[in-house]
């Protein structure tokens, strides 16, 4: 088994985090829907499954090791000023965008009347957790470096895009979730552009965990934010008006200025997917 599975490393990650994920949703589903509650066991077991599969699997193909290969990530943080502001753009655009569509005479209905301190520290804390915290280590620490020893990365993007998206898709039938509202067709192009983002980001920073978490904390508060608590605008309209548009010409900007290949202008030796 083992061995099958060191030498199905991609395969193996991206049924096993699937596997967890539909697994729990369907098993809560069929026993009791209730159950399925933020912070609660089957919360925790189907959105963390992208790095529960990610820790399970480096310590069966190269052990501790391996397993600490994969958390350096989270502790790579001298990246350079730049990268960090470049995930910030990921809220400072659409929180942009927002305001200019208001600005613009669109109707505004005011602050969120629910808006509370407290309320949003707890919704900081779950922005970091129930995404960033939860995915990145699988999908940009385990899957994307050897996605990119096979294709390029622009490939690799659009791979991973689709498998992160389609990984989402229970979601789209859970009343409340961020994704009950918005077409998939919408949400897939979204996640591939998202995705194509961070893959930038990861291949400029040496594998940077840490930049990969903020960019996907920034993308999700950004919603939160100029949706549900400034009320700037319908999260149709944000998905259309800020988000896609914002993501599209950042993926033409990025093939355009460091080339589909390696989407930076590093050398080959110190890209993340050069595996020591």
């Amino acid at each position: 088994m083992k061995t099958w599975i060191r030498q199905h490393q991609l395969i193996s990650f991206f049924a096993l985090t699937y596997a967890i994920m539909y697994g729990v949703l369907f098993t809560v589903a069929f026993i009791e829907p209730s159950w399925f509650q933020p912070w609660s066991l089957a919360w925790l077991l189907s959105l963390f499954s992208p790095i529960w599969a990610a820790l399970i699997l480096s310590s069966v193909i190269g052990g501790w090791d391996e397993v600490k290969r994969l958390l350096s990530g989270y502790l790579r943080w001298k990246v350079g000023l730049r990268w960090y502001l470049a995930t910030l753009f990921l809220f400072l655009g659409p929180l942009a965008i927002g305001l200019i569509y208001v600005a613009l005479g669109n109707p505004y209905p005011g602050l969120n009347p629910e808006l509370t301190l407290l309320g949003v520290a707890g919704q900081l804390f779950f922005n970091v957790f129930s995404g960033p915290v939860a995915e990145e280590g699988g999908w940009r620490g385990f899957a994307l470096p050897r996605l990119q020893e096979k294709f390029n990365a622009l490939t690799s993007s659009l791979i991973l895009g689709t498998i992160w998206a389609v990984w989402h898709l229970p979601l789209f039938f859970i009343p409340g979730s961020d994704q009950s509202n918005i077409f998939f067709p919408i949400y897939l192009a979204l996640n591939i552009a998202f995705s194509t983002y961070i893959t930038w980001l990861y291949n400029n920073t040496k594998g940077s965990l840490l930049i990969a978490i903020l960019a996907h904390f920034c993308i999700n508060i950004s919603m939160t934010t100029i949706v549900d608590r400034l009320q700037l605008m319908p999260s149709a309209n944000f998905y259309q008006m800020t988000a896609g548009p914002l993501l599209g010409a950042a993926l033409v900007l990025m093939v355009i200025f460091f080339g589909p290949r390696y989407f930076s202008r590093k050398p080959v030796s110190e890209l993340p997917f050069q595996r020591q």
